[in-house]
């Protein structure tokens, strides 16, 4: 009997370089950490240019698959960090999610022999991304540093987003199971997955609603993208998302539940550190790039990748994000760039056929 195109995928053997594992050595504040990652594109070699990309909130390393076929083409290595308690990566109290990411790191890349990245972050990872340009900036290049910012995460005291209002009221009890919700409606109701497949789904389907005529028109636009960004066809894609559900579930999916806590800022004591206030840390970040800078292109550029439309944000919270970023709070020593994508949602501004992808890759290599 012949196999299904769904059956197919899944019995598909990832390549080693999806899943590897490093141990972060136990300290006097901490056991041995175990953290699993995955490399996209070319996985060996010192001098090729690496970008370090910091997930969506279910910060998993199997979104590596989306980008590995363009990474190898672009010949950029990108590399994906299940954060605490995601795949198979040790799990740590709320308050040291974001300092645990921040000492695995500088030591993963050690491991890795790998001396500089540029930063590029999705919606909740632009928390991590934006910690490690503030608390470890020597990971970026002295010469070329970047951070492409997609669809960064605003929190919903900034936006008129009222589910997340809502959901920021939530028993602490029922967010510990979100990930258990996340994946019921992934595997039950079957909602069509683009990129990180962002911690709240649930909630944002009770708001949005699919046209069928736009849909069909869309998947055949989206069929002519996938060919252009993945190398293969948009059937096969579909195939190999079910698959790569598959495995995230297999795995630990705890963190997911103290990566809505954070977003939110939901428990008690919960903060983002470094960028806990965006205005504040595009002030701070200016003052400290501005003794950074040597010439024009040791300055910190930072790109800033808008969709046409957020609802995880809203149109309010995406313009608070621009206005935090205005040239008169950070000085000499930071370039910004934003755009919109259009027709792109939070999910799609990572769509591998997107120009702003392209621009990703230029500047890790420095063109």
């Amino acid at each position: 009997m012949t196999q299904s195109l769904d059956a197919r995928a899944f019995e598909f053997k990832a390549p080693q370089k999806f899943s590897q594992d490093f141990t972060v050595p136990a300290t006097d504040k901490h056991g041995p950490w175990k953290v699993t990652y995955a490399i996209g594109g070319p996985e060996h070699g010192e001098d090729v240019p690496t970008i370090l990309f910091c997930c969506g909130m279910l910060a998993t390393r199997w979104l590596v698959g989306m980008f590995d076929w363009i990474a190898e083409k672009e010949g950029v290595r990108m590399l994906f960090i299940d954060r605490p308690g995601i795949g198979g990566s040790t799990n740590v109290p709320l308050v040291e999610r974001i300092p645990a990411f921040l000492e695995v790191v500088p030591l993963l890349l050690a491991h890795l022999k790998i001396k500089h990245i540029s930063l590029a972050s999705h919606s909740a990872g632009t928390i991590y991304a934006l910690n490690l340009i503030s608390r470890k900036p020597e990971i970026l290049s002295s010469t070329n540093p970047s951070v492409t910012l997609f669809s960064p995460w605003v929190h919903q005291s900034h936006t008129s987003v009222s589910f997340l209002t809502l959901a920021s009221m939530l028993p602490d009890s029922t967010l510990n199971q979100w990930d258990s919700i996340l994946q019921f409606c992934i595997r039950r109701a079957n909602p069509v997955f683009e990129a990180s497949s962002s911690a709240f789904s649930p909630l944002t389907s009770i708001f949005a609603s699919t046209n069928a005529t736009a849909k069909k028109e869309k998947q055949e636009e989206e069929a002519r993208r996938c060919l252009q960004g993945f190398g293969i066809s948009l059937e096969v894609k579909e195939a190999n998302l079910k698959s790569t559900f598959r495995r995230i579930f297999a795995e630990e999916t705890k963190g997911v539940n103290d990566e809505a806590r954070l977003c939110l800022k939901s428990t008690k004591g919960t903060n983002w550190l470094a960028c806990e206030d965006y205005k504040e840390y595009v002030r701070e970040l200016g003052r400290e790039w501005q003794g950074r800078i040597t010439d024009a292109a040791s300055k910190l550029k930072v790109d800033i990748v808008l969709p046409e439309k957020d609802i995880m944000v809203g149109e309010k919270g995406m313009r608070y994000f621009e206005d935090c970023w205005e040239s008169e709070a950070f000085g000499q020593g930071i370039e910004v760039s934003c755009v919109r994508v259009k027709g792109a949602d939070h999910e799609t501004t990572i769509h591998p056929a997107n120009e702003t992808i392209a621009r990703m890759f230029e500047r890790a290599k420095g063109t």
